[in-house]
């Protein structure tokens, strides 16, 4: 699996692109999909994940969920992620059925830049480098 980790607007995001395996749910075989997943300290709580398909598919991930899953099942309503023990993936299930798309990707991979993001902001201080300016203009109105 080829990856690529990079960080870029000063130290202010993360990205890294590599190869997730797609397992189609009638068992059509595995197939490999470019994907990039994109950190920014603006948006600090979210992953973007890019998949490269004929056309592009972006989906918003937690960056905790996807820390939990490197470690236990994490399942919420319509993501779930696990590690493999015996091959040392990571399973993402994406959608509310388990037949909507299932990848998996390199888990020591995605662990290892999940901590570039968390050394550009640290746990517990995601709500620092939030704007909060759209939201008390909303509420002054």
């Amino acid at each position: 699996m080829e990856t690529t980790p990079r960080s870029g607007a000063a130290h202010r995001d993360a990205h890294w692109s590599t190869l997730a395996c797609h397992y189609p749910p009638q068992g059509q075989g595995r197939l490999s999909i470019p994907v990039t997943f994109s950190y920014r300290r603006s948006d600090p709580l979210c992953v973007q994940a890019v998949f490269h398909c004929q056309q592009d598919v972006t989906w918003g991930l937690g960056r905790d969920m996807l820390a939990s899953a490197t470690c236990a099942l994490t399942d919420g309503s319509d993501i779930a992620g696990w590690p493999d023990p015996v091959d040392g993936r990571l399973w993402l299930r994406l959608g509310a059925h388990p037949d909507q798309a299932l990848l998996s990707l390199d888990r020591e991979q995605l662990a290892a830049w999940l901590r570039i993001t968390y050394a550009l902001v640290p746990p517990g201080t995601e709500e620092d480098h939030l704007d909060w300016t759209p939201i008390l203009q909303l509420l002054t109105c």
